[in-house]
């Protein structure tokens, strides 16, 4: 048998539910997924959706909304390249960073380091997730990470 090759393809609106379900197995939650001012892709193997990642964006700076691969998937590197993927995204988009919160996991071996909360909420305050805890009246739980992206000489 030969092995399946794995694409990254752009999500879609209807591709709301397979995010939400992904996001769902791996215990993240899915409100304001694909909202406007996101972006989402699924990861497939075969046609079949393994894992998903998105960005909502901010004013030059973007928000890590989940990165999930399912359990049949893991152990691949997969989720690695999801995550290296969005920070391409960004990269190209002209950020000059990128922000997530976590309830765990060590976030360093993708080049982000740890911030305060008050940095994260001031840098993307316009996000989705952030409105939304913000709606709600909540702090996100967990750690807040940074990933400084490289700009290039002569822009800020």
């Amino acid at each position: 048998m030969t092995e399946q090759s794995v694409q990254i393809r752009l999500a879609t609106p209807q591709d709301k539910a397979t995010v939400c379900r992904i996001f769902q197995e791996a215990g993240l939650e899915t409100e304001e997924a694909l909202a406007p001012g996101t972006t989402y892709w699924v990861m497939e193997r075969g046609g079949n959706p393994i894992g998903a990642i998105g960005l909502e964006h901010g004013e030059g700076a973007s928000l890590l909304r989940g990165a999930a691969v399912l359990p049949s998937a893991q152990g691949q590197g997969l989720g690695r390249r999801l995550v290296m993927s969005a920070v391409e995204y960004a990269k190209a988009r002209g950020d000059r960073a990128i922000y997530l919160f976590s309830k765990g996991g060590d976030w360093h071996s993708f080049g982000f380091t740890q911030v305060p909360l008050a940095v994260v909420l001031g840098d993307v305050p316009d996000t989705p997730q952030v409105r939304a805890y913000r709606a709600r009246s909540e702090r996100p739980g967990g750690f807040t990470w940074m990933r400084a992206l490289d700009v290039g000489v002569g822009q800020a």
